[in-house]
């Protein structure tokens, strides 16, 4: 490799294989000092691989765990894939490939994009949740939970994707469509598996007060969990949840669920005021939210009203009545419902649970499990309320573990999100396949310290996995009630100024720009778009940008040994600025600072050893394979990412005072200090009283250059 130019095909290369060899991103759980879990949300691999999206986040949450090494803690940064599920079983299915087998070779890829992207991944600890030894876990979960009573089935009013051919949780349906496929949801009733998120709804919401996450997560989290006090009223023989009872001598009509509008032939009273009012069938109730009933108050409601005028139902003018509160018993009611865990589909894990004509539900014995996932050709779902597994009757003839009898086992298989509502649990414990996960190691590592994911799943998998550890804490499971610690939301990656998609042709292939330009090239490109929890717009002219800083960054340790006064005085500054962006997530600006260091030495001409190491350690949680290619070229035998952080004088440090220009009618009389005060110390100079005297004036400030006084007249 020339000196003038960087071979980055070369440098990863050599790098990936060195780093893989020597072991350097194996964490030694057992022994660490300073434990620090890095953990970037679960990717879900798609079809085509590792996306631009996917490797924006890993890039961000790697950047901080390769700086929180070098200030000594002992990181441990996984990986695995979250596999099982609706989105890579419908590819699957739409390709005409077997689930299992698309599984194989999505995995193979993936793994194989990631290990060029410059990561910190410890390859030892790998999960896939389609992997028996992890879901056998899964289950095992699934039967502490129905032993607690947080698991039953239940007839209920359900979402169904009639694209998918499922049931969905209400997290799973934005504004009305599937969030996978966005296909109109509609209602079903149907028996379903439900675990009872509801009972942590409280805590659920106070928890959030004393987590260190970003505010518009927890009020996204605190507005779907939706705490409202209120009162139940009784309308005849219909219980009816208000947080208005100061209207109830308004209402009109009494509305239940139903699955079209109509009159249902009865009359109730109104408590308030004896008035006969007549039982509607409505569209908009939902069947278990609240009682199932609404008083209908048209005065005091828009859709009331709109259902009033729709029905000619008629309407009560009046004024809110405070002393309509005794007619009803305070409560609180929560917006939250049961999570929703059966899905009619194939690619998951069988729910563990065994149903007998004699003893009813039973869990599957724990020493049976897994439920081994059938390898069957006819996996396609079909959208009759029962999953693939409902037609193989060598999978869900069985015996019951209570009586011996002949029984049946569930046909259905979990929601994905339960598979990775617990991933952060068994990481550490990868290898242990005698219990979910361990004791002591679990508790030295956990909760996770850091979490990078997008905001985008605050109402799933974090609210999600926030239930899951609460309820494995209170059967003394795990030893903390929230899984993490601080949660990082990073923002979205857009292409020349619009949304990616495939229909416009605009989607990034981290691929093509790493065999062109370099991982480190792009990784950098990604970090300098902007605060990483804004994202930012990717143009392929950037991208060139970034490579010739890469190439100047490379020839730059070709420069002669110079001691300049005035790098002297850059470099602890440059320390101080980059390590506390770096802290707070704002790479871009600790890339902008470097990128002004590198232009004084260019200026200078040369530098000194020291300065080339720490600038080298500067750049290696950003551009870890040029970072490790420069150390090397230092003559340093062992790796720049086991390096200290570098320190500095915090006097040194300072900021440099700047210069504030004086002028008087337009022209420099002064020069002072920045700094409070700017405007009363001008005034107070001798060389500025001789022209302003006592004469009235305007001021003209342009903060950190100049202030102006403008002589009235003048």
């Amino acid at each position: 490799m020339s000196e003038g130019k960087y071979d980055h095909k070369t440098v990863e290369g050599k790098w990936q294989e060195e780093w893989a060899k020597r072991g350097l991103d194996q964490t030694d759980l057992k022994d660490a000092k300073r434990p620090f879990y890095n953990l970037m949300m679960f990717p879900y691999p798609s079809a085509e691989g590792l996306h631009v999206g996917n490797m924006y986040a890993f890039t961000a949450s790697d950047v901080y765990g390769r700086f929180k090494r070098m200030q000594g803690f002992d990181v441990f940064e996984p990986i695995g894939l979250d596999g099982f599920g609706i989105h890579s079983e419908n590819y699957a299915l739409k390709i005409g490939r077997h689930p299992k087998e698309h599984a194989r070779i999505t995995q193979e890829n993936f793994y194989k994009q990631l290990h060029q992207i410059g990561n910190m991944f410890d390859w030892s600890k790998t999960l896939e949740t389609y992997d028996p030894d992890y879901y056998k876990w899964t289950q095992w979960i699934f039967v502490q939970m129905y032993k607690a009573g947080l698991a039953y089935k239940a007839k209920s009013e359900v979402n169904w994707c009639p694209h998918c051919k499922t049931v969905l949780a209400d997290e799973q349906v934005i504004d009305g469509k599937c969030e996978r496929c966005k296909t109109e949801v509609l209602k079903k009733e149907l028996e379903q598996w439900f675990f009872r998120i509801t009972k942590y709804a409280q805590k659920l919401l106070d928890n959030l007060e004393k987590l260190d996450w970003v505010e518009k997560i927890k009020a996204s989290q605190r507005n779907w969990i939706g705490r409202s006090e209120g009162m139940k009223l009784k309308f005849g023989k219909y219980e009816v949840f208000t947080t208005r009872p100061d209207t109830v001598h308004g209402a009109t009509f009494l509305a239940v669920a139903g699955k079209s509008d109509k009159f249902t032939g009865e009359m109730v009273k109104n408590p308030a005021t004896g008035v006969e009012i007549p039982v509607w069938e409505a569209e908009y109730i939902v069947a278990d939210y609240g009682t199932g009933a609404v008083m209908g108050v048209p005065a005091h409601d828009e859709r009331d009203m709109a259902f009033a005028k729709k029905h000619k139902i008629g309407m009560v003018e009046m004024e809110p009545d405070e002393s309509m509160r005794k007619y009803g018993e305070k409560t609180i009611h929560f917006h939250l419902r049961d999570w929703l865990i059966s899905r009619q589909r194939y690619w998951g894990p069988p729910i563990p649970m065994i149903v007998c004509p004699k003893c009813g539900w039973q869990p599957v014995p724990e020493k049976d499990l897994p439920v081994l996932l059938p390898d069957i050709s006819d996996y396609q779902p079909e959208g009759n309320g029962k999953g693939p597994l409902a037609k193989h009757p060598e999978f869900y003839k069985t015996t019951c573990p209570e009586c011996g009898g002949e029984a049946e086992r569930e046909t259905d298989v979990s929601d994905t999100f339960l598979d990775s509502a617990w991933y952060f649990l068994k990481y550490p414990s990868v290898g242990n396949d005698k219990e979910p996960w361990d004791g002591e190691i679990t508790k030295k590592w956990m909760p996770v310290h850091m979490y990078t994911g997008g905001a985008e799943h605050a109402n799933l998998h974090l609210l999600y996995t926030r239930f899951l550890t609460m309820a494995l804490h209170d059967l003394g499971h795990v030893p903390f009630e929230e899984p993490f610690t601080r949660f990082f939301a990073h923002g979205m990656i857009i292409k020349d100024g619009a949304k990616m998609s495939k229909s416009k042709g605009n989607v990034v292939n981290p691929d093509d720009y790493i065999a062109k330009y370099g991982a480190d090239a792009l990784r950098l490109y990604f970090m300098f778009l902007g605060p990483v929890d804004q994202g930012g717009d990717f143009r392929d002219a950037g991208m060139e940008g970034m490579v010739r800083f890469v190439n100047r960054v490379y020839k730059l340790f070709a420069l002669p040994e110079a001691k300049s006064a005035d790098i002297i005085a850059a470099e602890p500054r440059l320390i101080k600025k980059v390590g506390e962006d770096i802290e707070r997530r704002h790479y871009n600006t600790a890339i902008a600072a470097m990128m002004e260091y590198i232009n004084l030495i260019n200026g200078v001409g040369g530098w000194m050893r020291g300065q080339r190491e720490n600038l080298a350690i500067m750049l290696a949680p950003l551009a870890p394979f040029l970072a490790e290619e420069l150390w090397y070229r230092l003559s340093h035998k062992d790796s720049i990412h086991i390096q200290a952080w570098p320190k500095y004088d915090p006097e040194l440090a300072r900021p440099k005072q700047g210069v504030i220009v004086v002028q008087v009618n337009g022209k420099m009389r002064d020069r002072i200090a920045d700094g409070p005060d700017v405007e009363q110390r001008a005034l107070e100079s001798d060389k500025v009283k001789e022209f302003v005297g006592e004469a009235k004036y305007r001021t003209i400030f342009v903060p950190g250059k100049v202030i102006n006084f403008v002589i009235n007249g003048k």
